[in-house]
């Protein structure tokens, strides 16, 4: 972001942050950067540019009072949460994600993709970052249904603030 806006001539990061829970799941994300010059005209380019990144549903700009200028975004997260204890040991979530996406990656790439993995007490979670969640979930139910590593486990959208 900071390469973009600083090529670009707008301005350049100033700050970021991330919040999690007490479990370590991610539940917020926020960058803040100046920007030179902000009109209508170059917001609309800067909704685009982080559109077509696949900004998630629910983000948004403010000005530096924090007042709302606009909302935008694009993609949906969908997780498949899997239980730890039908998986096969010291795999990593990485590797159980390679073998779970072999018979579902042609759907699921002309939908979304997916974006990365957690590791909790309780469960392992596949993060996919959606353009259609509806197609995700269906190749995922699939998964669901037949393969033995998703005995237990669920599927569900990541909750957007709005």
């Amino acid at each position: 972001m900071q390469k973009w806006l600083a090529a670009e001539g707008f301005g350049s990061v100033t700050s970021g942050k991330s919040s999690v829970n007490a479990e370590g799941r991610g539940t917020a994300s926020q960058v803040v950067f100046t920007v030179t010059g902000l009109d209508a005209r170059l917001l609309d380019r800067l909704v685009a540019h982080f559109d077509s990144l696949g900004s998630p549903k629910g983000s948004w700009f403010t000005d530096a009072e924090g007042k709302e200028l606009r909302r935008f975004g694009t993609t949906e997260v969908v997780v498949l949460e899997l239980d730890p204890a039908v998986l096969p040991a010291g795999q990593s979530a990485a590797q159980v994600a390679a073998t779970l996406m072999g018979p579902i990656e042609e759907r699921v790439s002309s939908a979304g993709r997916l974006q990365g993995a957690g590791t909790y007490p309780g469960a392992v979670e596949l993060y996919f970052h959606c353009r259609s969640p509806r197609i995700v979930e269906t190749a995922l139910a699939e998964l669901l249904a037949h393969h033995p590593l998703c005995r237990n486990a669920r599927v569900y959208r990541m909750s957007v603030d709005a």
